[in-house]
């Protein structure tokens, strides 16, 4: 198990954000993040003028954007609304960056780019370079966030392009180390990227500049770290460990000792030595890691370590140690629960040591998703092991342990994912009204040099019906990508219902009362890996067909299991067609295969079959489910006695999902359901006909 590399520089960004306010680094190493605290502003309310409250407001709202969503709006609030009675630009300008800062905080992402926008027109109409630059540098860090790793480049480049012009003796738009902060933020921008040439380049760029002006030690170790994931991810495992190790030579305490006593970044190197394939080697420095980081109240960073502990002692063969670190693991993530997800959430603290404690303060949404991905591993971990063990029992219980966590994990993410969506359509519709702007300057230019008003006019008609069809397209796209992940969600819920997920540890719970460990154990591993593979391929557009069939054929499996006389199923493909290479929308066919067995097959009397094919026709791959059950007119019926208010949604869901799908395809899906009948019209079965363009 790893720990994301954009989790650490996430950190980084914290502590650069700090600096970038202002401030600067003392000889003891710490992260002062204000010049005065809020203990200090607080008293000057009572007897300052309105016109001043404005500038305290402004420091109390700039003091809570780092951690206090609630408390930052309303000082900001406060602000603006003195503001419009005390007109104030640079203190308007002031109170919008802070309001964004904030709004980034609850990832409203939307909110956070317009009021960040806001505070830059009016910084730029000001021609102030070094709040511009301080502008470009939340919008950078907020695209990051967002993962537009693009954009958070180009406004670096602003802030480099600003720094090469106009820095000078009088006007200081970024310190030296600023500056490194912000090559360094690229460079983790073009890693997230996967441009690992981009990022070598920015990281030995701070390197070069560290050099020569000898950059604290706790940003160049983080550089240094930074550099050495870039190699990992790169898969250059021998210059990766060279730079964790190298790391170390930059803590004080390790400047008069010998390399070999070095201490630092313990848990980066024992990851990485374990994940080339040295289990013995890694277990000293992941139980070094997992002490320092627990004693320090680092539970995140500890679960980890001991994750990979208990797979380095599983691969050992030592069963109770692996166990024991297992169990830890757990232990461990309750902990980070009990102690608010490892953050401190004083708002009053003014002095940060490291920032590391207050990640979790950024962003409530992310912190939710950490956790429930956390939980998620480490029952994930547990069942495992007790699987591995072929003690289904205990697996049984981790599996149903871990089933919310998935539930929470999938709707956060989704949740964050949108609010990404949303804030995507809003740097469009900007950049959209930079272009408009841009262009109406122009025609305006154009009539008065021309004077020829009817030019004008027809400049302006085809400029807002250009702008109004961009806009549409774009709107179109922005709602086709929410209603896709709604109907994913549906489809989800719908697909994996709780009557299956019920019927079928009832299966293995029965399994287990007859003490059959061994078709228990199968089935809970066959059923372990539907609801894994459903879970993963929900989240994507295309999937293989190859992936495609082995969730058909699971399924079809543990169907057989629950009606062990009830159907037969082939699947057929043709020759010519490549299921590796072949790509289709996922878990199409699997509501109608469903309703196959449970409306059709399951109330016929003898034992009826399923047919599955795949065929090659005119560039399009045809996918057909073919029964012979009772008929869909005959189901009906019988669900109406059964459930008056009973709907079936596998129909209409499909089609809203292939609709939606259709809209970004060129050659479109194609659904059709045909009754079968004999020749004396009575019913034999149900086919269902998808026709998926592969061209």
């Amino acid at each position: 198990m790893k720990i994301s590399p954009k989790y650490y520089f996430s950190i980084f960004i914290i502590l650069s954000c700090y600096m970038f306010a202002g401030k600067t680094v003392n000889a003891q190493y710490y992260f002062n993040m204000f010049s005065q605290s809020a203990d200090s502003l607080y008293p000057k309310l009572s007897s300052a003028s309105d016109k001043d409250k404005i500038s305290i407001y402004n420091g109390l709202a700039f003091y809570h954007s780092f951690a206090s969503y609630d408390s930052a709006i309303y000082y900001a609030e406060k602000a603006l609304h003195l503001e419009e009675i005390y007109p104030d630009q640079i203190q308007k300008a002031n109170a919008y960056r802070h309001m964004g800062n904030a709004y980034s905080l609850e990832a409203k992402y939307g909110e956070a780019l317009f009021y960040l926008n806001q505070a830059l027109k009016i910084f730029e109409d000001q021609k102030d370079y070094r709040k511009m630059a301080e502008l470009y540098f939340d919008l950078g860090k907020l695209n990051y966030d967002m993962s537009d790793y693009d954009r958070a480049i180009s406004y670096s480049d602003k802030i480099v392009a600003l720094y090469k012009t106009k820095n000078s003796d009088n006007l200081i738009i970024a310190s030296p180390l600023e500056y490194g902060i912000i090559i360094g933020l690229t460079g983790g921008a073009a890693r997230e990227k996967k441009d690992y040439n981009l990022a070598y380049k920015y990281f030995y760029e701070y390197i070069d500049l560290s050099k020569q002006y000898d950059f604290p030690y706790r940003v160049d170790a983080i550089m240094i770290l930074s550099l050495a994931s870039v190699y990992e991810l790169d898969q250059k495992y021998d210059s990766a460990l060279k730079y964790y190790y190298e790391g170390r030579s930059f803590y004080p305490w390790n400047k008069d000792k010998p390399k070999s006593q070095h201490t630092g970044y313990e848990r980066d190197i024992g990851n990485l030595i374990f994940r080339t394939g040295n289990p013995e080697a890694a277990i000293p420095f992941l139980k070094l890691a997992y002490t320092e980081d627990e004693s320090d109240g680092k539970f995140f960073y500890a679960t980890y370590s001991t994750a990979n502990l208990g797979d380095a002692y599983l691969q050992l063969g030592k069963k109770d140690s692996a166990l024991f670190y297992y169990q830890e693991s757990l232990r461990l993530s309750e902990e980070m629960y009990k102690a608010n997800f490892g953050s401190s959430k004083d708002s009053a603290e003014s002095t940060v040591f490291g920032g590391y404690q207050y990640f979790f303060n950024i962003n409530e949404a992310n912190i939710r998703q950490y956790y429930y991905g956390l939980m998620n591993r480490t029952y994930q971990y547990l069942y495992n092991y007790y699987l591995h063990f072929h003690d289904t029992v205990n697996a049984l219980i981790f599996i149903q342990k871990k089933l919310p966590y998935i539930d929470s994990l999938q709707q956060i993410t989704k949740e964050i994912e949108l609010h990404k969506i949303q804030a995507r359509y809003e740097n469009e519709r900007l950049e959209l009204q930079v272009n408009n702007l841009s262009i109406d300057n122009e025609n305006k230019e154009y009539s008065l040099h021309r004077s020829q008003l009817i030019l004008l006019l027809v400049g302006v008609i085809s400029f807002l019906v250009i702008s109004f069809g961009v806009f549409f397209f774009r709107q179109n796209k922005i709602n086709a990508g929410h209603e896709k992940l709604q109907l994913e969600q549906k489809l989800l819920r719908t697909q994996m219902n709780p009557h299956f997920i019920f019927n079928s540890l009832a299966s293995v719970q029965n399994f287990i009362v007859k003490q059959d460990d061994t078709k228990a154990s199968i089935y809970l591993s066959r059923f372990s890996e539907l609801v894994r593979s459903i879970l993963n391929n929900s989240m994507e557009e295309q999937i293989t067909l190859e992936e495609e069939l082995n969730t058909i054929e699971n399924y079809l499996e543990l169907q057989k299991v629950r009606f062990p006389a009830k159907f037969d199923y082939s699947i057929e493909m043709d020759d010519n067609i490549d299921p590796e290479n072949t790509l289709v929308p996922p878990m199409l066919a699997q509501p109608f295969i469903e309703n196959a067995i449970e409306h059709g097959i399951k109330q016929k009397d003898s034992k009826g079959n399923i047919q599955v094919r795949f065929k090659l026709y005119e560039q399009a791959l045809i996918y057909e489910v073919e029964d012979d059950g009772i008929g869909r007119e005959k189901a009906q019926e019988i669900l109406k006695k059964q459930n008056k208010d009973h709907k079936s949604l596998a129909t209409s869901i499909t089609q809203e999902r292939i609709k939606v799908l259709n809209k970004k395809l060129k050659h479109k899906i194609k659904l059709e359901i045909f009754d079968l009948k004999n020749e004396m019209g009575d019913a034999t079965g149900t086919m269902v006909v998808f026709k998926i363009p592969i061209v």
